[in-house]
């Protein structure tokens, strides 16, 4: 007995397999160990050169229906609707998620036969009702479907979304979020999380310097708010920062977020920051800028597992929101130049000493609305919808 190489070593094999199984209960223990060899050597041959033709999901459930005496209506609580069964017996509509989950436990149908893989297995069940899938398709968050309204791909909606997570929708990820919250708000963290996860993806699109935590120095940020008095400085600041390995990516907010902007730290060891233009004025974005590089300079780097920031607009309990709001505030305006600011009343002052200062008025104006708690000031100085049209968002 030998091993089967050939196809005359398989006819063989088979003429005595055959000769042994005639025999029936007649076989001695010796060719009983002999059948058993001889049918393992076949098997095995037969593996590695017979390929046998592949069957679709489709054949596969006209098989179940000729087989079990079924009809295609006997198919619509397992796959929709009539119309559905019907595209999917035709092969012109593929199985979702859903439709096998319900076709493998329903009718007990080999998931290899409905996924067509050896190995085949379910992933992780992801519900979709528990993100706003409908915006992140419009907002480009599933590549194979960035043409497609959400009408005609949320039957897809669970493979879409395991597309986007790629097994991230459970992970960990450092990030410093800056959200404008309040007492009746309710925040999905499963949304924020999404929202996270889309800015790291986009921020891979950008080309970027090499990062070094040194080149987060005194002169980068005197050069980044001088950019500030440009009509296109928000442009400037983020090709600046991207030169010095820092990602900013604009991303919209998702509903039940209230994100303003995110401090991330990428897997490919970058810092990303994402900024959502809640607030379409030129003193939020500076003062959300600063917030978030104070976080990639004071905290991002020793505090991987992240973290949730607190409003924008109020006086965090938090030391670490407390740092990043501090960084942001003196490093745009010192505590010695606030001194001889934080008394101006009229636009004409503001604008004089933004001037001396070389930074945009709306940066002052905006700390005093701050500094007073009182946000009907000083309206008509802080860049209100100035913003989104820069980025192509107006």
């Amino acid at each position: 007995m030998k091993i089967i190489k050939t196809k005359k070593d398989h006819a063989l094999a088979l003429k005595e397999v055959e000769a042994l199984m005639l025999r029936g209960d007649n076989l001695s223990q010796k060719e009983i160990n002999e059948l058993e060899v001889l049918s393992f050597l076949i098997e095995d041959y037969e593996k590695k050169t017979i390929k046998l033709p592949e069957v679709t999901p489709a054949e596969v459930l006209r098989f179940i229906i000729e087989q079990q005496d079924l009809t295609q209506k006997d198919l619509v609580p397992f796959i929709g609707s009539k119309s559905r069964v019907s595209e999917v017996l035709s092969g012109k509509r593929e199985l979702t998620l859903r439709m096998v989950r319900a076709l493998h436990s329903g009718l007990d149908i080999p998931l290899n036969a409905l996924i067509q893989e050896e190995k085949a297995e379910l992933p992780e069940r992801i519900e979709v009702s528990d993100y706003p899938a409908s915006e992140m398709c419009k907002l480009g968050y599933f590549t194979s479907a960035l043409d497609e309204t959400w009408m005609k791909v949320r039957d897809r909606g669970e493979e879409l979304l395991h597309e986007f997570f790629r097994g991230r929708q459970n992970d960990p990820m450092a990030a410093f979020n800056k959200q404008t919250t309040s007492k009746k708000s309710k925040v999905s963290h499963l949304s924020v999380h999404a929202w996270r996860c889309h800015v790291l993806d986009q921020s891979e699109k950008q080309k970027l310097g090499k990062y070094s935590p040194d080149s987060l120095n005194e002169a980068l940020f005197t050069q980044l708010k001088g950019f500030s008095t440009l009509s296109n400085g928000p442009n400037l600041v983020c090709e600046r920062l991207n030169a010095a390995g820092i990602a900013v990516v604009i991303a919209k907010q998702l509903t039940a977020t209230h994100l303003d902007g995110a401090a991330l730290w990428h897997p490919k060891e970058y810092p990303v920051i994402g900024m959502t233009l809640r607030h379409n004025r030129l003193d939020n974005f500076w003062f959300v800028l600063f917030h978030e590089l104070g976080h990639i300079k004071l905290h991002l780097e020793s505090h991987k597992e992240g973290f949730m920031d607190a409003d924008i607009d109020s006086t965090s309990e938090l030391v670490i929101e407390r740092q990043a709001d501090k960084f942001a505030l003196d490093t745009v305006i010192s505590p010695k130049e606030w001194k001889h600011l934080e008394q101006l009343k009229t636009a004409d002052e503001i604008r004089k000493a933004a001037s001396k200062l070389a930074i945009h008025e709306s940066i002052i104006a905006g700390r005093l609305r701050r500094a007073a708690k009182d946000y009907r000031k000083h309206r008509t100085l802080i860049g209100q919808g100035k913003v989104r049209p820069l980025f192509g968002l107006e």
